[in-house]
């Protein structure tokens, strides 16, 4: 899903609000290799200082699953604050909008819960993460009326979390999938996972009167 998400969703946005701006679409890649390569020098170092005698226990995973947490609240708050400008339009645009983005953030609790507890089970502070990923929409929704981020900044955050999803998915949660089962249901579960984000995103992008337009011209 967090693949899913970088391609269908963060980084087509993040190129879009830079092409706002009258960036080219290569500055919008070298910040996501940029977070990327951050993340990436965060875990190394998070991991060295948590044991230096090459002994590595799950806590240092932990400790950086809950920076990436953290993004995904970031990300959450940026949905209701799109919730917040919707209404500002009309109390339907609002409408459209929260729906679509509930059909697409389904898999924030899950994936924010993966990423604090590394699959390991759940303490008491990890549920703090998906009550604040849960609250998060509504205090986007609310700082929207007062202020709303500026296209620049928001390319630039949606390419970071961009690379940071992108490595968590390849260099994290992929290779602990497999290396706890190497069942060939891990590769299937992986591609649906992508799928699903596919077609969410698509859903909250679907152009209703095209569709309609290519219905009435098959039938």
């Amino acid at each position: 899903m967090l693949l899913g998400a970088t391609f269908f969703d963060l980084l087509p946005e993040s190129v879009d609000a830079g092409r706002s701006q009258g960036w080219d679409v290569r500055v919008i890649f070298l910040i996501l290799v940029l977070g990327f390569l951050g993340f990436y020098v965060a875990e190394r170092v998070l991991i060295l200082h948590a044991c230096p005698e090459g002994d590595c226990s799950n806590e240092a995973h932990r400790h950086f699953g809950r920076m990436g947490a953290i993004g995904l609240i970031a990300h959450s708050t940026l949905d209701g604050a799109a919730i917040g400008a919707a209404t500002l339009v009309s109390w339907r645009e609002g409408l459209v909008v929260a729906l679509a983005i509930i059909a697409h953030d389904m898999s924030d609790g899950l994936n924010t819960m993966m990423l604090v507890t590394h699959g390991e089970k759940a303490r008491r502070t990890d549920f703090v993460f998906l009550a604040m990923d849960a609250i998060a929409p509504v205090v986007g929704a609310v700082l929207a009326l007062v202020f709303l981020p500026s296209p620049k900044w928001l390319a630039v955050f949606l390419a970071v979390a961009s690379g940071f999803f992108l490595y968590t998915a390849t260099s994290d949660l992929l290779p602990e999938a497999h290396r706890r089962s190497p069942s060939p249901s891990v590769t299937i579960l992986t591609i649906t996972g992508v799928v699903f984000m596919a077609v969410a995103v698509g859903l909250t992008r679907l152009d209703y009167a095209s569709l309609h337009q290519l219905v009435r011209s098959v039938f």
